[in-house]
């Protein structure tokens, strides 16, 4: 037979009733039982109390009543007659301040109920006589009080027996009773009110026991969603949560973020090999190359200084020293990829670095409508490193987005911040266009020697950037959104003192 498999808020659900309804109603039982216990000598004490106020009423004994009225020896009907028109005021009077019970006295000489208020509904009993069973008569044996449940002269009641004593002799015993009837209907309504705030209780206790069960499944569908999610696409993090399920969140982030780090850092570590071969092949390939380039240039022009201006041949000439001119550029580029340099290191002011890099960047846009605007931090310290190759990394980021913007074809504006990172104590300077901007898969590309989306673009430049940034200590990084622009932000640690 197959086992059923219940679901984790269905177990819980079983878990809570368990561990919390079971207890609430085992609870609600025992506070019946008590209350009915209490309730029962709350009843007791108000019975005898009411045949305790008769004893004291009673000023004299029964024999006393007679012989004060002269019938000491009379039979016995005529005594109890006497007697009950004695004490009949009392026990009527205690029986209306008493709403609802029956009290009245009873001889042990006579063996006879002498009075039972109140009269009108219970008079007829008087001269009767209890049973050899009943506990009246272990009462006046005794002269202990005694309360009898059950079926009695006047039916199923609660009876207090209160004994006579005058003289030192027990002459008989007063009682107060009160119908169970009654008790038990005051008993239900008391029964029904807890279990009904016990009902009530239980059930907003299970309602928000479900609301909880249901937000801590939501939550762990939401980490397991997350994580799932995680498996495909890294730079997904899990949305915040509340108690311990929020730990959870936060380390699993944690977590993502530095498989993200290691992923960058396996990256780079590629891309640095991949870079060392591309240089050896540069650096091979710019030595042979290079030398009958410039030889191919220098004889076009001296083949276009011996032929006339008007020749066709001279802008075949031209076209040839163009080109050569520009591979020899390449060549350059390659070069300075394959074999780059710090440069002379030295202490510089970073913005008028910045300032002098952005008027030789003017110089090209002076008729395009492109606007640079400074925002120049007055608090940056002075940082170690090579002027030269700071300024050549500034250069290739603002002509980038000086094209950037170009292709976009508007008049935009290219931003250049500096700022002090204080904590770090690192140095950034942000290059921000308003060009078309980078598409995302192309982010983890742009780096990549020869990548390049221009169509004239040798793909080197901003190779060159990071290892560059690379030599002087720092970093470098993108942000870019499409159809609004990129910001490229360099990162260059404070240097106090030079070993």
């Amino acid at each position: 037979m197959p086992r059923l498999s219940l679901s984790m808020s269905a177990r819980l659900l079983v878990l809570i009733v368990l561990v919390v309804a079971v207890p609430i109603i085992a609870a609600g039982f025992l506070i019946s039982v008590h209350m009915q216990q209490a309730m029962t000598e709350e009843k007791g004490n108000k019975l005898f109390g009411a045949a305790r106020i008769l004893d004291t009423e009673l000023k004299e004994s029964y024999n006393d009543i007679l012989k004060r009225r002269g019938i000491l020896t009379s039979d016995r009907a005529r005594r109890i007659q006497v007697l009950n028109e004695e004490l009949r005021e009392q026990t009527d009077r205690i029986a209306a301040a008493y709403q609802g019970i029956g009290v009245g006295y009873y001889s042990k000489e006579l063996d006879a109920i002498l009075t039972y208020g109140p009269s009108k509904e219970l008079g007829n009993m008087v001269g009767l006589s209890i049973s050899d069973k009943h506990k009246g008569r272990l009462v006046m044996k005794t002269g202990e009080e005694i309360i009898q449940f059950g079926g009695l002269v006047r039916g199923d009641i609660m009876n207090a027996m209160h004994p006579i004593v005058r003289n030192g002799s027990i002459i008989g015993y007063i009682w107060a009773n009160e119908l169970m009837s009654t008790i038990d209907t005051q008993m239900g309504a008391i029964r029904s009110n807890i279990y009904i705030a016990l009902m009530v209780g239980l059930f907003w206790g299970l309602l928000g026991a479900t609301e909880v069960i249901d937000k801590f499944i939501n939550n762990i569908h939401i980490i397991r969603r997350g994580i799932l999610t995680l498996q495909n696409n890294l730079d997904y993090r899990l949305p915040e949560l509340e108690d311990e399920l929020g730990q959870i969140v936060v380390a699993v982030n944690q977590m993502a973020n530095e498989l993200v780090a290691k992923r960058q850092l396996e990256n780079q570590v590629l891309e640095t090999e991949h870079m060392a071969v591309v240089g050896e092949m540069a650096a091979g390939i710019a030595h042979e190359v290079r030398n009958p380039l410039m030889s191919i240039r220098g004889f076009a022009q001296l083949l276009k200084e011996e032929i006339a201006p008007n020749d066709r041949h001279c802008e075949y000439l031209r076209i040839i020293e163009q080109e050569t001119g520009r591979m020899n550029n390449l060549i350059e580029q390659l070069l300075r990829f394959a074999r780059p340099s710090a440069g002379r290191q030295n202490w510089l002011i970073v913005n008028k670095v910045l300032e002098d890099t952005i008027q030789l960047a003017e110089t090209r846009i002076k008729k395009t409508g492109i606007q640079i605007r400074r925002e120049l931090s007055e608090d940056l310290p002075v940082l170690y490193a090579g002027s030269e190759q700071l300024q050549q990394v500034l250069m290739n980021l603002l002509i980038n987005a000086i094209q950037a913007v170009q292709e976009s074809g508007n008049q935009g504006t290219i931003t250049v911040r500096s700022a002090f990172d204080q904590e770090n104590q690192q140095v950034q300077i942000c290059v921000s266009d308003t060009g078309k901007g980078i598409l995302p898969e192309l982010m983890e590309k742009i780096f990549l020697p020869f990548f390049t989306t221009k169509k004239t673009g040798t793909g080197l430049g901003l190779a060159v950037v990071r290892r560059t940034m690379g030599l002087l200590g720092g970093t470098v990084m993108v942000s870019s959104e499409p159809e609004k622009g990129t910001t490229f932000t360099l990162i260059l640690p404070v240097v106090r003192e030079v070993v």
